[in-house]
Parts: structure tokens; C-alpha cells; sequence
């Protein structure tokens, strides 16, 4: 057992960034492996050393902590779906939780002269703002509408607290779409029940009913898809360079167009992707990686809660170089990134609510030796 003298001792290394690549590590194996800890307890005695002001104390933070370790997916209630380690999510609470002390050390009495410098300007989280465009032209701000927003025919479109829904059947087939700019998410229910997530700048077109042999859809960005049950009618979605056809299942699209790939994981059921002249059925735990070019490739054992960790309320990053990692920033930030220089190749592995705000997230990053500068909404990362 490591003694709590030598876990405190790692702890004020960290929090200095005096610490060696072996101690980080050390640190970092001893928070996987004890979430048990008082970790409070053991960074109090810096905080007594230091004077601090009490803005960081269990009160604020027990409730971050707690969060995340209690933290119950629905995804957990399925068989099949490969967990994340309740250790993970341990793991990232500390981190966060010595990234704030570490923002009130090196900007108190520790401070070195070469300590990162500050970030002062604070941007919000994205939040459920979406627009939906009727067949006519005619575009709904969705940000605060409630109630019924569309009435054609039998159907109704409802709007509440980030979501929509159609209920019943339409006088005539015609298309919406509904989509996120930066900054924006929100929820759908289709006419045939399908539930489906849209992340920030991505859109979904969809018929009012569905009339055809398939149920088609076309998708841009990422979107998490829950789809109803019809084997007489199986559902289609069309996005970028793939063709995803299923029955009923939960899967994940990622198809941004400044991704390197189109990504679709499957975590529960099965869906056949076709990309040019290749085809695969998914398994779930499996991921279908489309390339610019169409080549096809299937990556098995993918971290699904990681996938989808967004949909349930997390900005996370697993073995993620920093240009992955600020792609997600710009689009949930609606910010500006810009790389100054040739960034060292790095892989990052973290999450942080996606509550957080701009300051928040990128503390985390800043204390890990990236460089980063605000100048309104550009963000300047540096090597």
C-alpha cells in the first residue's frame, strides 16, 4: 500500500508542474486505482500551507465528484454494451479536481515565473438550440418554443425542453430537417418513434411519415440514433460517403466533414454499412471507419460510452491528439481554433461535464503543458 506521505508528496509535484514524467504517471496509475481516496483530506494540508481563500472547497466540488462517479448511462442497462470502468470516471473527477487546485496554486504564492498564463475570458457551454425548416422554406427557432409548433393535417409537432416529437400522420408526405449551428444540441422524435440526438452543427432531413419501402433519412455531423422496431420496413440512413441500413438498434454516427472519417458505432442490435464498393455488418462494440477515399475499416472493442459520452452530458477524450480535441471545443464552444507552429504529437485522455465552461475545459488542457491564448472567440493554441 502507497503510503498517503507519498501520495501527497506526488499531489504537490503535480500541482506545481514540477512533477517527472515517471511521478505523473505514478499519480496517475494511484488515481485508476484508488477512487477510494480521500482526496480532499490529502490536498488540504496545501491549501492550509497556502492561505487559501476558500473558493475551492469540498462543498463546490463534492457535488462534481459525485457526479461523475455516480454517473448511471442508460446505455448500462444494456447486455451487450462494453462498460467503462467506474475507475475512469474516478480517475476524471480527481484530475478535475487538481486541475482547480492547481489553478489556485500556480496563480497564488506557487506561481512560477513561466507558469501558463491565465485564461481571463470565459465562454458558456453549448445548450438545446436547434432550428427547424418546414418543406415551405419557413425555419422555427426552437431555443424557446414550447407546445405545438406545427399542425398539418393529424400531425402534430410538439416542442419541449430541447425536444421535439411528431405524433401522428401528415395530410401529405413532405420534408424537415432539423439542424444545430455551433454550439447547439437537441432531440428528436420521428413519426415512427425512432429517437434520435443531434450534437452541435449537425442536421437531420426526414419525411413527415413514412410511406415507402424504408423509413430514409439523411444525416449531416453526429447524431445518436434509437430506432423503433419495423422489420416490414427497415430504416435508412444516408450519410456523407455511407449507407446504413437497420432493423431496430443504438448506434452512433460521427461524419463531420473536418474529421479525417466517417465513424458509426453500433451498441446494440446490427446495421449493414455499405461505402462504395464495400459492405460490413456491425456487431455491437464495433466501429465502421469510412476514409475520405471510401476505403472501409472495422475497428472491434471500441469504448462505446466514450462514443457516446456527449449524448449523456460529457465532453470526453480517450488517447485524442490536441487537433481532435479542439475540433470538439469549436463546435460546442462556437469558437475559433487556430495552431500556431507544428503541434508535437501528444495523446490526451480526460472528460469534463459538458456543462463546463470554456475556462474550465481548457484549464484542464493548460495544465497539462498546452499553450493556449483567448483573443475574443479565437482560441490560439501553440506548441
Amino acid at each position: 500500500m502507497i503510503p498517503d506521505e507519498r501520495i501527497q508528496q506526488l499531489m504537490e509535484l503535480y500541482l506545481q508542474d514540477r512533477a517527472s514524467d515517471p511521478e505523473r504517471q505514478e499519480l496517475m496509475d494511484i488515481i485508476d486505482a484508488r477512487p477510494d481516496l480521500d482526496w480532499y483530506a490529502l490536498l488540504a494540508p496545501s491549501f492550509r500551507e497556502d492561505g487559501a481563500d476558500g473558493t475551492f472547497t469540498p462543498e463546490r466540488w463534492q457535488p462534481v465528484l459525485d457526479a461523475i462517479l455516480q454517473q448511471e448511462p442508460a446505455e448500462r442497462q444494456a447486455p451487450r454494451i462494453r462498460r467503462l470502468h467506474r475507475t475512469w470516471w474516478a480517475a476524471a473527477a480527481v484530475l478535475l479536481l487538481l486541475a482547480g487546485a492547481a489553478a489556485w496554486l500556480l496563480n497564488g504564492r506557487h506561481a512560477r515565473p513561466d507558469a501558463p498564463q491565465a485564461i481571463v475570458t470565459d465562454i458558456p457551454a453549448g445548450g438545446n438550440h436547434a432550428v427547424l425548416q418546414l418543406a415551405s422554406g419557413q425555419r422555427i427557432t426552437l431555443d424557446s418554443a414550447r407546445g405545438n409548433i406545427v399542425q398539418q393535417g393529424s400531425l402534430q409537432v410538439s416542442a419541449d425542453s430541447g425536444a421535439i416529437s411528431y405524433l401522428g400522420k401528415a395530410a401529405a408526405p413532405e420534408y424537415h430537417t432539423l439542424f444545430t449551428k455551433r454550439g447547439g444540441q437537441y432531440k428528436l422524435q420521428l413519426p415512427d418513434g425512432t429517437k434520435v440526438w443531434l450534437n452541435a452543427a449537425s442536421s437531420i432531413t426526414f419525411p413527415t411519415y413514412f410511406d415507402g419501402e424504408t423509413r430514409k433519412v439523411s444525416v449531416t455531423g453526429e447524431a445518436y440514433f434509437e430506432v423503433a422496431k419495423n422489420a416490414a420496413q427497415p430504416f435508412v440512413v444516408q450519410v456523407n460517403q455511407m449507407h446504413i441500413t437497420v432493423l431496430g438498434t443504438h448506434f452512433n454516427i460521427n461524419a463531420y466533414s473536418d474529421e479525417p472519417d466517417a465513424r458509426t458505432t453500433l451498441l446494440e442490435g446490427a446495421v449493414r454499412i455499405t461505402a462504395g464498393r464495400y459492405m460490413a455488418v456491425l456487431a455491437p462494440g464495433q466501429q465502421a471507419r469510412v476514409a475520405k477515399e471510401k476505403a472501409l475499416t472495422i475497428v472491434d472493442d471500441v469504448n462505446v460510452e466514450d462514443v457516446v459520452a456527449w449524448k449523456n452530458g460529457y465532453t470526453v477524450f480517450e488517447n485524442a491528439d490536441i487537433a481532435t480535441i479542439m475540433r470538439q471545443v469549436a463546435r460546442w464552444y462556437d469558437v475559433e481554433v487556430v495552431f500556431e507552429g507544428e503541434m508535437p504529437v501528444r495523446h490526451f485522455v480526460g472528460g469534463i461535464s459538458r456543462n463546463s465552461s470554456l475556462q474550465e475545459l481548457l484549464r484542464l488542457l493548460e495544465f497539462e503543458n498546452v499553450k493556449l491564448r483567448i483573443k475574443g472567440r479565437k482560441i490560439i493554441v501553440k506548441p
